[in-house]
């Protein structure tokens, strides 16, 4: 294997990450100010993000060969003592990344759900009156303004 060569592109490798994390908090400082429409004008962004994620993954592979069945743990401990406090700092760094992005799009992944939850609650419900004049919360599914309507 050759080991200078997967340095170098572990080095790549983990730039590109560092950039796709960067990417994601920007996106979920997005979502937190409720920037809808930057977030969805980001999409494009984070598209190209992924298809570059994909195409460093073929490079990988392919730069591996035979052991690209093997984790990048298994690759530093069999690697030469000249390589392995290299290769073991990159592990470290895009396992911390690749960690960090995972827990970022949970946390976005929540945020949505309980936003969409909060809206079909306060859509679901509608300001109606009874024949005293006092305001109470009705369905919008069983109010008689959409059946009658």
């Amino acid at each position: 294997m050759d080991y200078k060569a997967l340095i170098a592109f572990f080095d790549e490798y983990n730039a590109h990450y560092r950039s796709f994390l960067k990417f994601e908090y920007s996106k979920m400082d997005m979502l937190n100010k409720n920037e809808i429409e930057k977030l969805s004008s980001s999409l494009s962004a984070e598209q190209a993000f992924i298809m570059k994620s994909n195409a460093l993954e073929k490079q990988r592979l392919a730069l591996l060969g035979d052991n690209s069945s093997k984790t990048f743990e298994q690759i530093v401990s069999e690697a030469p003592e000249e390589y392995k406090s290299r290769l073991e700092e990159q592990r470290a760094s895009l396992s911390e990344m690749i960690y960090k992005i995972k827990e970022i799009n949970d946390t976005a992944n929540i945020i949505v759900s309980e936003r969409l939850k909060k809206i079909r609650s306060t859509v679901g419900e509608l300001d109606t009156y009874n024949g005293k004049g006092a305001v109470r919360k009705e369905s919008a599914a069983g109010s008689k303004i959409f059946t009658n309507a």
